[in-house]
């Protein structure tokens, strides 16, 4: 029987965007799209600091069954900690980017399948996410 792992993913990310629009909207959208495909690429690397140079200062994860990871340094252990697993290995990808037509905050909700060697075999999770961007300059 396959374990629940990770459970629903909460990220939370801040990002950097300008002046609104309906188009800078649209733009803002395809902005958090690309930061997600960079992400996907960063973390399959397993580079836990990398990774955690994508979040603003103050950014967070939330991994089920821990304790929030506040700010950079605590964010790059969390990842650490998670990469560190044998045989990780993590994709995700968004379905919904909504931007709030005050360009200060957006969020992402998309599915990820994580996979790790553990004592009794191969563990692997599929399930959702949310990201939540808040605009941090511009």
């Amino acid at each position: 029987m396959m374990k629940r792992f990770m459970g629903p993913l909460i990220l939370a990310c801040l990002l950097l965007v300008g002046n609104r629009s309906f188009a800078d909207q649209a733009a803002d959208e395809a902005a958090i799209a690309a930061i997600d495909a960079q992400w996907v690429a960063v973390v399959a690397t397993k580079d836990a600091a990398a990774t955690a140079d994508l979040y603003a200062e103050d950014g967070m994860i939330t991994p089920a069954g821990a304790p929030a990871a506040v700010g950079r340094e605590a964010v790059a252990a969390a990842w650490a900690g998670l990469m560190g697993l044998p045989g990780f290995a993590l994709t995700f990808a968004p379905t919904l980017i909504v931007v709030a037509e005050s360009g200060d905050i957006a969020y992402d909700v998309g599915t990820y399948a994580l996979g790790f060697d553990g004592e009794g075999g191969r563990i692997e999770d599929q399930d959702k996410y949310v990201v939540a961007w808040k605009k941090v300059a511009g």
